[in-house]
């Protein structure tokens, strides 16, 4: 009686599997989709830059004398070792709107970051650089120096590949000039507002 039971079963299975001579087939296994390949730890960007040379001090809302605010185009190279550390390279070239100092720095920058979101992050800079302020308009010239440099900045990721960012960078601070400034003070100190874009290859 049992083998009648376990035959009639197998049958009745049989049955439903090939019902109306259609094969049902065995369903594989669903394989995940693989995430896309990870965008190159290089990147490299582009900036403008609100640059001051000053004196004794800085006003960035009015004119003073000793103090000379230009425009300057920035160019970026930078490694990312990891989603919080990356090590970048700067030359900013100072060439809008000089008074009396024609400026260029080449920096240096250990680049820690923190994501807010993931889209929006706040990172420093952490380095070294050298500057040189040459003078303009009959103006003599003015320093070159390498110093140590820092800075401060915010970005926002737009997608996987593009992110925009602005930071503050503390190129010069209180270093001996050749000449006194305008303003008679005998050191200068250079610093800057960069906003830009970075694209990660």
């Amino acid at each position: 009686m049992m083998k009648k039971l376990i035959a009639a079963t197998t049958l009745f299975a049989s049955a439903l599997t090939f019902a109306g001579n259609t094969y049902i087939p065995a369903t594989e296994p669903v394989t995940p989709m693989t995430q896309q390949a990870a965008a190159s730890q290089f990147y490299g960007g582009i900036a403008l830059a609100a640059i001051a040379t000053y004196g004794d001090s800085l006003d960035w809302f009015s004119n003073k004398s000793g103090e000379d605010r230009t425009g300057g185009i920035v160019g970026i190279l930078g490694y990312q070792f990891t989603p919080h550390v990356a090590v970048e390279g700067r030359v900013t070239l100072g060439i809008i709107s000089p008074d009396f100092s024609e400026s260029t720095n080449v920096s240096l920058f250990l680049k820690p970051s923190y994501n807010i979101t993931p889209e929006f992050a706040v990172y420093g800079l952490l380095g070294f650089g050298w500057v040189k302020i040459d003078g303009h308009n009959g103006y003599n010239d003015i320093i070159t120096k390498v110093s140590p440099q820092i800075g401060l900045g915010t970005s926002y990721k737009l997608n996987e590949k593009v992110d925009l960012f602005a930071d503050y960078t503390w190129l010069l601070h209180n270093k001996k000039a050749k000449t006194p400034m305008p303003d008679g003070h005998p050191k200068v100190s250079h610093e800057a507002v960069t906003v830009g874009m970075n694209y990660h290859f």
